[in-house]
């Protein structure tokens, strides 16, 4: 054989050898995990799973989805690393998990979004590439016999309740602290119905800001609220009910926090739980005349014991005035005006909005959009809709919290919005198609 022909043949070998490794492609693979009949309101869970030959360079840019009439949320979970043969090729793939809530009965289409990254096409050398998700369709039925959109469907769905102190060994002027934790399998936190407290006739109630969590598949919401009673009596403070429909069994459900029985005895005749020790026995009372020179003694003594008795009494009362003043300025429209300053000083966006949504609910000017129209400038307006986006739709239009505040603090000094507070409304449709 010829030197020409020898090199001939080995670039052909090199060619053919090269060409499997040239020609294997990146892979994206889309399956929706929540087996059907889906409904309204359900938590579906939509797995991605990106492959390529031989290995990744840098991490998937997974791609926030807006989907219509649906929150789309990419958990802050750690991926999953696979490894698996197509054919003779090698593949590396990492997976994540989208959680999609629909909001309404219908069919529902993942969009065409583009997953990119870099990976080793060639082992040595870096690439670019992408893919594309496919168009995964799924569909959504209503719950029967509940509200369009006012659904909570979860896997699981408890309500636990814990107390601060014995609710039978309270006096007037005590308060009671009782904290609710609803927790959930298959639902987002903020999905959640928000529980209601109400409180019988001589007893007052501050609601605290609740505190969500998620992590992974399950979620966690905790209330808290403040009783307080100034007068003696007994109460009962009303059972929390959640409700929830659970899509395996088809079945509504109702999670309960029980009733609490309350004794409230009156602060001056409260017998402590450790008796004092009895008085020393007093000597027979002399002739009156005898005790005559012991008179300034005898009206200090009384005099004492009248300031005694006078400080047991007033003390609760005054303890019981104070902690209503602290409260009462805790629950105040100011101090949540100030909750929503923290929160944009800190740049959260879950806590803005979180803060600014409190505010709107303590003063009565939900939805805050409306009141911005009426009071607010086109600037301000356009950065709460991007804030809202930002929350609820995926947005990625640059959000700027100093402007919102800056333009949300005018309007309220224009408006002076006063102290009411409106029950929650029902949740809005997202991403109207």
């Amino acid at each position: 054989m010829s030197a020409f022909a020898r090199c001939l043949a080995v670039v052909f070998f090199i060619f053919t050898s090269a060409t499997p490794l040239l020609a294997a492609e990146p892979v994206v693979r889309v399956d929706v995990l929540t087996a059907p009949p889906i409904v309204a309101g359900q938590q579906v869970q939509v797995q991605v799973d990106v492959l390529v030959p031989n290995f990744f360079m840098s991490s998937p840019q997974f791609p926030n989805l807006d989907i219509p009439n649906a929150i789309v949320t990419l958990p802050d979970v750690r991926a999953e690393n696979l490894v698996e043969n197509i054919g003779s090729d090698s593949y590396s793939g990492i997976r994540r998990l989208y959680f999609v809530t629909p909001q309404l009965p219908g069919d529902y289409v993942l969009p065409s979004a583009v997953i990119t990254f870099t990976y080793a096409a060639v082992p040595g050398q870096a690439s670019n590439g992408s893919v594309t998700l496919p168009p995964v369709k799924f569909t959504v039925a209503g719950v029967p016999g509940a509200p369009t959109g006012n659904v909570a469907a979860a896997t699981t769905l408890t309500v636990t309740q814990t107390l601060d102190r014995e609710p039978k060994d309270l006096k007037s002027g005590d308060t009671l602290v009782r904290t609710v934790t609803a927790a959930a399998e298959g639902m987002e936190a903020m999905m959640i119905p928000v529980p209601e407290f109400s409180a019988p006739e001589g007893v007052r109630i501050y609601p605290h800001d609740p505190v969500l969590s998620d992590k992974g598949g399950s979620s966690q919401r905790i209330d808290r609220v403040t009783y307080a009673f100034d007068k003696p009596g007994s109460y009962v403070l009303p059972a929390v009910e959640i409700d929830w429909y659970d899509p395996a069994s088809q079945k509504h459900q109702v999670a309960q926090a029980p009733e609490i029985a309350v004794s409230v005895a009156d602060s001056a005749a409260f017998t402590p739980a450790i008796a004092p020790p009895p008085a020393p026995e007093q000597p027979a009372p002399a002739a009156w005349k005898t005790w005559v020179k012991y008179w300034p003694w005898a009206a200090a003594v009384a005099g004492f014991a009248l300031l005694t008795w006078l400080t047991r009494r007033m003390l609760p009362r005054l303890s019981a005035w104070r902690h209503a003043r602290h409260l009462a300025h805790e629950q105040s429209e100011a101090a949540y005006f100030r909750r929503f300053q923290d929160a944009c000083k800190s740049g959260r966006l879950p806590e803005i909005y979180s803060a600014l949504d409190s505010w709107s609910r303590r003063t009565g000017i939900v939805p805050v959009s409306a009141w911005l129209e009426r009071n607010g400038d086109e600037a301000t307006l356009a950065e709460f809709g991007r804030l809202e986006d930002a929350i609820f739709g995926g947005g990625r239009a640059p959000f700027d919290a100093w402007k919102l505040l800056e333009g949300i603090s005018s309007a309220r000094t224009a408006s002076r919005p006063g102290e009411g507070t409106l029950p929650v409304p029902a949740l809005p449709a997202l991403n109207p198609s």
